[in-house]
C-alpha cells in the first residue's frame, strides 16, 4: 500500500472511532473540542455531566449500575471513591459519580462562570475532572 494512502486510511480509522478514543492524549484544545456539544468554545456543567454519564455507563463493565475500583481504572483513588460512597459499599452509583464530576467541574472553574475554558481544562483541577469525562488508558 503506499504510504499516503496508508495514512489517508489510518486517519479515517482513527475519525470513524468515538471521539474519546481517538483523542486520548491529546491537548486540552482537544479535548475542550470532544466535550463542547454546543460549539461555544467552552464546556459548561451540563455537557460536563453528560460526558461524566457517557463514561460511567462504558466504565460498568457489568453492567450492574455501579462502578467499583478496578471498573474505574484508576481515575479516583480509594480515599476519593470512598469521599463520594455515602453508602459506603465500596461502589459509585452514577449519581454519586456525577455529584465528584460536580465538585471536580467547580474546582476547575477557577473564574467561577459556569463554564471551563481551555486555559482553566489545562489545569490540574482541570485535568483530574477530564479523567472523569473522557476516556483513555489512565495511569
Amino acid at each position: 500500500m503506499r504510504p499516503m494512502l496508508s495514512l489517508v486510511l489510518g486517519a479515517l480509522f482513527f475519525a470513524s472511532m468515538p471521539p474519546s478514543f481517538a483523542q486520548a492524549h491529546r491537548s486540552p484544545s482537544s479535548i475542550l473540542i470532544i466535550l463542547d456539544a454546543d460549539k461555544d468554545g467552552t464546556v459548561d456543567l451540563a455537557e460536563a455531566k453528560k460526558a461524566g454519564s457517557e463514561l460511567f455507563d462504558r466504565l460498568d463493565s457489568n453492567k450492574d449500575g455501579t462502578l467499583d475500583a478496578n471498573e474505574l481504572r484508576g481515575r479516583l483513588s480509594k480515599k476519593e471513591i470512598n469521599g463520594g460512597d455515602p453508602d459506603q459499599d465500596k461502589t459509585l452509583t452514577k449519581d454519586e459519580y456525577l455529584a465528584i464530576v460536580e465538585e471536580r467541574f467547580k474546582a476547575a472553574d477557577s473564574n467561577h462562570d459556569g463554564k471551563l475554558s481551555v486555559k482553566e481544562i489545562a489545569t490540574r483541577a482541570g485535568d483530574a475532572l477530564i479523567r472523569l469525562l473522557v476516556y483513555e488508558i489512565v495511569m
